[in-house]
Formats: structure tokens, C-alpha cells, sequence
């Protein structure tokens, strides 16, 4: 009897609709408001990592942690509605990578029990993992196997805003969503290892975007960003890279290159004349992907090579496995030699037997 009310308290859930739109025509983004969720939007993620180092020790440690959420009433498995099974769908992950790797995820399902979000701002709890912005920071607990964070992610510059004020159109015609993201954040807090306890200290980036994002059109994305120092006459700056991968087409429409200031202003880098080029490959025993681990960056004044600095840095997380972590820089970037610390990121290179069954598309008024 407790089984039967179970599953009809979970469909009941999974039946709920949201008013799914578009960005387009919508108001402005305006912090801090739009750090929190989005209930109109298909699909919202929260990207944070940073490169932190023990405050007694100087040992260095990774961090990655994605927060997912999609309001699935556009999608169907099959053919059938998947929101009669959960909706929305959350997907959390961390990695933790210092002398050891630690891995761990969390699928949201159903929703009711394991995930939600609190008050009116940024608040989303996934069981005992927490991203909540507060007092101007982000506050981020999350743990993998006996390791645990807890940090605090100052911002210590204006948002960037890529696109058209923050508004992006991933696929020509459709596929718009917003787009805003803090680097060099100001990273400070606690990694619990067991009993130990450490104070860990570093920088950090965080991505939040929300809308329409994902297209059956493209096969993935490798996505690059590097932190590049003042030079001479040369501020503070970030480049970063998203790099869109359509079949044997690399860098297809939607691609999006740009270098920032500390000021949040944006210079595009055009990629009609970027090339982004794999050197070198790992095959993962687990997904049978080939993963690159090697890229050279050449022209719109670059010339890099990146290399990861773990090959084995792929998460195997539900729906896809993605690849991802510290890299290295190394190379011009508009005249600036530069052999830095960079973060690397791609997905697509092995897509599950089933995919095609799931179907996605944008709902009533998303284009």
C-alpha cells in the first residue's frame, strides 16, 4: 500500500507543467536577482571550479562542481512524456582533484526527495549539497567519497556577459538562452578529508546559464578559458573559448570566442578565423570515447597549445560523460606570451546507445 501512494505521489509530481519561454523580449539580466533560478527556463546550470591551494601545506587541489536542472516538458523518452516520470530533472557533480581523485554525482530522482530549491534566491539544496548565493558570495558544500568542501566564492569584478548583453543564440534562429559568468573569484573555506580539517585558499570561476540551451543539431562542445595576467600595458584579462562540434564540423555557428577585462567589457574574437585543432587523444576503458587532451589554438590572435594536466579526467554522469579539469596554457594570446594555468572542458565524444530515443525541442513560445 506505502509503495502504490509512493508512485502515485511521484507521478502526480512528475504530471506538474512550468510556463516554459524564451528569453527574447524578456527583461535585461539584473544581479542580484538573476543569480537565482529561472522557472521559465528549459534548461538552467550553476559551473563553478577553482584552483585552490592548503593555506599550511601549499598543497594545490582542483575542484569542479555543475548543477544541472531540467524542466523536462518539452522532452520525451520513447515517446513518451518524460515529465510523467520527473520534473524537473536536477543533476548535480563534484571532482575533487588533489593527491588523490574523488568523484561523485547525483541524479534527482524523483525530484521531490532529492533536490529543491529554498526561498526566492539562489538556495538549491541536492541531499547535503548546497550552492546558495548570499552576502555577495556564492556558498558551495559538496563532498566526494570522505572529502568535503565548503567555500566561499567572492566576486571580485563585475559579471561578463557574452552575447548580446548576456543573450545567446547557440543555434541560428533558435536556441537563445542567457549567459553570465565571474572569473577570478575570490575562493576561500574549508576541505574536510576524514577527521582533518584544512583551510584552502585560490581563485575561482562560476558560469550560470539558463534557457534553451541544449539542440539536437550538435554532437558537443570543448570549451577553454585562461586567466591572463597584466602585462605592461596590458590589464588583467580572461580569453575564453566555446568551441561547437557539429559532425566533422569544428567550430560550427555557435561557437563563441571573446577576451574580457576585470571590468566585465568584452572583446569578440572572430571564429571564422579560429581554428581549434586536437593533437593528441586518450581512450577511456570505461566509455570507449577517445578523448582529445591536446588542442592547438591558432589564428584571431592566438596561438596555444592546451594540454590537460590529467588525462583520466573524465566523469562518467548522467545523461552524457563529460571530460574536464586543470589544463595548461602555453603560447601568444594577442602578442602576450602566456604558459599559465587554464581549465578545459568537452562533452560529445561518446554518446549513449539510447540517445536516440530522447527527444528535446523548445517549448511554445522558446525560440
Amino acid at each position: 500500500m506505502r509503495i502504490a501512494l509512493a508512485l502515485c505521489l511521484v507521478l502526480l509530481c512528475g504530471c506538474a507543467r512550468h510556463v516554459l519561454r524564451s528569453p527574447l523580449g524578456g527583461p535585461p539580466i539584473s544581479f542580484p536577482a538573476d543569480r537565482a533560478q529561472h522557472p521559465w527556463a528549459q534548461t538552467e546550470w550553476w559551473h563553478l571550479h577553482a584552483s585552490l591551494v592548503d593555506a599550511q601545506s601549499g598543497e594545490p587541489v582542483e575542484l569542479f562542481a555543475g548543477f544541472i536542472v531540467q524542466r523536462t516538458d518539452e522532452d520525451r523518452a520513447a515517446g513518451v512524456p518524460a515529465r510523467l516520470f520527473v520534473n524537473p530533472l536536477h543533476v548535480a557533480y563534484v571532482r575533487i582533484q588533489g593527491e588523490r581523485t574523488l568523484v561523485a554525482d547525483r541524479v534527482g530522482f524523483p525530484d521531490l526527495f532529492s533536490a529543491r530549491f529554498v526561498g526566492d534566491g539562489l538556495d538549491l539544496r541536492h541531499g547535503d549539497w548546497r550552492l546558495a548565493w548570499d552576502q555577495g558570495a556564492w556558498l558551495l558544500a559538496v563532498g566526494a567519497g570522505r572529502d568535503r568542501m565548503d567555500l566561499r566564492l567572492e566576486p571580485t569584478a563585475p559579471a561578463v556577459l557574452p552575447g548580446q548583453g548576456g543573450l545567446v543564440e547557440l543555434e541560428p534562429g533558435a536556441g537563445h538562452h542567457h549567459w553570465a559568468q565571474h572569473e577570478a573569484l575570490r575562493v576561500q573555506g574549508r576541505w574536510s578529508q576524514g577527521g582533518q580539517t584544512r583551510w584552502v585558499e585560490g581563485t575561482g570561476f562560476c558560469k550560470h546559464q539558463w534557457g534553451f540551451i541544449y539542440t539536437e543539431r550538435y554532437d558537443g562542445f570543448e570549451w577553454f578559458t585562461v586567466d591572463l595576467p597584466a602585462a605592461g600595458a596590458l590589464p588583467e584579462r580572461s580569453l575564453s573559448i566555446l568551441w561547437m562540434l557539429d559532425g566533422a564540423q569544428r567550430g560550427a555557428p555557435g561557437s563563441l570566442a571573446w577576451i574580457s577585462d576585470r571590468q566585465g567589457k568584452i572583446h569578440p574574437l572572430p571564429v571564422e578565423d579560429l581554428h581549434v585543432t586536437p593533437t593528441r587523444r586518450w581512450h577511456s576503458l570505461r566509455s570507449r570515447a577517445w578523448w582529445p587532451v591536446a588542442w592547438r589554438i591558432e589564428g584571431a590572435g592566438l596561438d596555444l597549445l592546451i594540454e590537460v594536466k590529467d588525462e583520466a579526467q573524465e566523469l562518467w554522469v548522467f545523461p552524457v560523460p563529460i571530460h574536464l579539469g586543470p589544463a595548461r596554457a602555453v603560447g601568444t594570446v594577442e602578442g602576450q606570451a602566456v604558459d599559465l594555468p587554464a581549465f578545459a572542458e568537452q562533452a560529445g565524444e561518446r554518446i549513449p546507445p539510447f540517445r536516440w530515443l530522447v527527444r528535446s525541442g523548445p517549448g511554445p513560445g522558446m525560440e
